[in-house]
């Protein structure tokens, strides 16, 4: 077998596993159980390469369910939501609020929580 033809079947290898993993990412998006936003999915698929590519579908989404905790611009107002939406401060109130060190409370929750593009997921 010349240079040539050994060159041709090494393209067309790599293709057909590029269209693998395509394909295992087409049945994951099918098998979406509550219409999540797709690219904040593919986010948590791409921080674990490989790993999906064997996992059934429902499971990707479970866990991804899991994780999810939507999208913010920033640390800081990731930080602010969750304080305010577990009760921890009076979303109305100057004082505290408007003393609180954001970067640093940001820094500290990011120990439990990663984010991408600005998608956020609980660690696991």
């Amino acid at each position: 077998m010349g240079e040539v033809e050994q060159l041709v079947i090494g393209v067309n290898d790599f293709e057909t596993e590029e269209e693998e993993v395509l394909t295992h990412w087409e049945k994951i998006c099918e098998a979406n159980p509550q219409s999540y936003d797709e690219d904040d999915a593919r986010v948590f698929y791409d921080d674990q390469p490989g790993y999906w590519d064997t996992v059934d579908p429902d499971e990707f989404w479970d866990e991804f369910q899991d994780a999810y905790q939507g999208c913010w611009s920033d640390d800081e107002e990731f930080a602010y939501s969750m304080a305010n939406d577990l009760g921890a401060i009076d979303g109305h109130a100057k004082w505290p609020n408007n003393y609180i060190d954001w970067t640093k409370a940001a820094r500290e929750l990011m120990m439990d929580y990663w984010s991408d593009r600005g998608v956020y997921f609980r660690r696991s």
